[in-house]
């Protein structure tokens, strides 16, 4: 049964969005945990230095999510200031008021947790959502204590962005790690190296 007013938010870098985020996305879907999944993609990452702008990164989560039952945001990259989790919390609570909101977060990026801007306040505003590789478990002493969180199972694909990225940059065949319209538009636009 799908939470009524629960909103899921999916944030990264997306540099570039590939099949393995897409697949995690459709998993939650698929879930039913939630009413809406919002798709985030950072404009100015402050432990990240991607090498698209976020404009394209923007552009190509969109066009890798064109036909999914998703929300893609602009918020982050239409702000100035680094992006930070809590500043889009605190927007999406704005435009959803009578909303939960359930950040999800990838089971390697719990250990960088403590270091997030204003952890302690975005905790006592979302709920996390802790995404897991099959086989693995949430090692729960590096979660701060006071963070509200459950975790999915998920069979995550082995891709990241900086395979998908060195690929590109030598040449190599990407067509089984990002969607169509995304690897069009890393060659149309040059993006990674790509020739």
């Amino acid at each position: 049964m799908t939470a009524t007013n629960s909103i899921a938010i999916f944030g990264g870098t997306f540099d570039p969005i590939h099949n393995g985020h897409v697949h995690v996305i459709s998993e939650i879907l698929k879930s039913g945990k939630f009413s809406k999944l919002v798709i985030v993609p950072a404009g100015k990452p402050w432990q990240k230095s991607p090498t698209a702008s976020a404009s394209n990164r923007l552009e190509m989560t969109k066009l890798a999510l064109s036909e999914i039952d998703v929300e893609v945001s602009d918020c982050e990259v239409k702000r100035d200031t680094p992006s930070y989790a809590i500043d889009t919390v605190h927007d999406l609570h704005s435009l959803n008021p009578e909303s939960s909101l359930t950040w999800i977060i990838g089971s390697d990026a719990i250990a960088g947790l403590s270091t997030w801007n204003r952890i302690d306040e975005m905790a006592s505003e979302v709920e996390f959502l802790i995404v897991l590789r099959p086989g693995h478990t949430v090692d729960q002493s590096a979660i701060p204590h006071f963070i509200k969180w459950t975790s999915i199972e998920i069979h995550a694909r082995d891709i990241s962005a900086t395979q998908v990225r060195e690929k590109v940059s030598v040449g190599s065949d990407i067509s089984d790690l990002v969607p169509p319209s995304v690897a069009a538009y890393i060659y149309e636009k040059k993006l990674y190296g790509a020739a």
